[in-house]
């Protein structure tokens, strides 16, 4: 190898910097206090029923956009850059952000689906203004984050 390291010394201090790098791949979905994300998928409105994780799924991938048959629902999405949604559609669905946005193009093209809106950022402020102008819309935020009188329809937790 270059300049006097051998492969073992290479694999060993290759090894000893996947192992310095692991913890911070595993904290994505932690907050500062090195807990669990919890997520919330949650509307203003109070006629919105609880969803169960599968038709959160079918919402979330635009499988559906009604509930109970006559509910049009409408949601919104964090920016591409927030890492609240990475970590939302990797704990509800299994799929990252580059997945989710060709699933959405390939819907999009075909005529069978519109992405939900997006934000410009993921403030639960913004969050909170965009769904009272949207009265059956539906947003995700930490739970932490979400108002005292919200509609809570589900919560997400990594591993579930």
């Amino acid at each position: 190898m270059c300049n006097g390291l051998n492969t073992q010394s290479f694999i060993s201090l290759f090894a000893a910097g996947i192992m310095f790098l692991l913890p911070s791949f595993s904290s994505f979905a932690n907050d500062s206090n090195g807990k669990d994300v919890e997520f919330a998928v949650f509307s203003l409105n109070d006629e919105i029923p609880s969803l169960s994780k599968s038709k959160a799924r079918m919402l979330y991938k635009g499988r559906t956009k009604k509930l109970n048959g006559s509910i049009k629902i409408v949601l919104v999405d964090l920016p591409t850059t927030s890492i609240l949604r990475e970590d939302f559609y990797n704990m509800l669905l299994g799929k990252s952000i580059s997945q989710m946005n060709g699933y959405w193009a390939s819907l999009s093209f075909s005529g069978k689906g519109t992405p939900p809106e997006e934000l410009n950022s993921d403030d639960i402020k913004d969050i909170i203004e965009w769904l009272n102008r949207n009265p059956n819309g539906i947003a995700y935020a930490p739970v932490s984050e979400v108002p005292e009188n919200a509609n809570i329809l589900i919560t997400i937790l990594q591993g579930e």
